[in-house]
């Protein structure tokens, strides 16, 4: 399980980056708190992730502090509430 990146933000868009770690492009879904959080493309930074594991698919769910990630692993524990 991956628990935290640190990384250059190579792309960014809505709802997401693209963060190289060590040469390897992760996609990592964000809100737009953690978004606007982070600063902009080509710098250093380093996020929670939450890790998603389906059988069609791995999404990653990156927090730009544990007290976002908390309330977002409370917040998936409502039934019908999905990670988006």
């Amino acid at each position: 399980m991956i628990a935290r990146l640190t990384g250059l933000i190579e792309q960014q868009s809505d709802g997401s980056i693209i963060m190289d770690v060590g040469g390897v492009g992760y996609l990592v879904f964000c809100s737009k708190r953690t978004l606007s959080a982070l600063v902009s493309q080509g710098d250093l930074v380093s996020v929670y992730v939450e890790t998603h594991v389906r059988e069609d698919h791995i999404h990653l769910y990156g927090f730009v502090d544990q007290f976002e990630q908390e309330w977002f692993k409370l917040l998936t524990t409502v039934q019908g509430v999905g990670a988006k």
